[in-house]
């Protein structure tokens, strides 16, 4: 019998799968709750029309709020897509009404716990970064237990913490390899594009960026989903068509 375990790559290459079978609802989802950074990107992208370039303000407070919102994006999808992911683990396939269904049902329990997330890893990254990573480790299924679980918000951060028991390090490698391909994908669109100013190159930066963190906040979801169901297979024995039977 095989021995359960975690694996960075394993857990990457299931999320890829399940969100390519699911890549139509995944991305109306994506639609849904980036909405709001979709439409700041647009009023951005005529301001610099307008205007024929973009300032250092603006381009300070630009990156400070896309910086604040995709993760915002990031964690609200995450709430949606753990339902469709559990079920695709399951054998079945949820649409998208009925994920946002989901989502909204649970949508206080995951807004205050994403609140929470904020506050604990800006506190951990000032004035110390090793601390912030560790937080945003142990918190990384937070979401997901808030969705599948609803221990309460401070029961959500502390079972998060539990499920990860063991296997931080390996949910660090992971974070490590999404996120440095994530700033990669957009360190090579500021190189590629090479705005420097000129006001069509900065419009098309700013929609390659928004369609980088789209791509990312997706499958980022999806990576989330399918890391709770294997700590929770690991750590408690608990199977696919187990955790199914939470939304019924």
């Amino acid at each position: 019998m095989l021995e359960l375990r975690y694996t960075v790559f394993g857990t990457i290459a299931q999320s890829v799968r399940v969100w390519a079978r699911n890549l139509g609802s995944i991305f109306l989802l994506g639609l849904i709750f980036f909405s709001p950074l979709i439409l700041y990107t647009v009023h951005e992208v005529m301001e610099v029309g307008d205007a024929g370039g973009l300032s250092e303000d603006r381009g300070m407070w630009w990156v400070i709020i896309v910086a604040f919102a995709t993760y915002a994006a990031d964690q609200l999808l995450a709430a949606p897509i753990v339902y469709g992911v559990v079920q695709e683990l399951n054998g079945t396939h949820a649409g998208v009404g009925a994920c946002v269904w989901q989502g909204l049902k649970r949508f206080f329990p995951v807004f205050f716990t994403i609140f929470l997330l904020y506050w604990c890893v800006l506190f951990g990254a000032y004035p110390f970064v090793i601390p912030a990573f560790v937080l945003a480790t142990g918190l990384y299924v937070a979401v997901p237990a808030a969705v599948c679980e609803r221990p309460g918000i401070m029961g959500t951060l502390t079972r998060s913490f539990a499920l990860t028991e063991g296997n931080r390090m390996r949910i660090f490698g992971l974070m490590i390899l999404f996120w440095g391909a994530r700033i990669g994908a957009k360190l090579a669109a500021i190189s590629l594009i090479d705005p420097q100013g000129h006001a069509g190159k900065i419009q098309a930066l700013l929609i390659t960026v928004l369609a980088i963190d789209f791509l990312f906040g997706t499958i980022g979801a999806v990576m989330q989903g399918v890391t709770y169901g294997r700590l929770r297979e690991l750590r408690d024995g608990v199977s696919t068509a187990d955790l199914a039977k939470v939304f019924e």
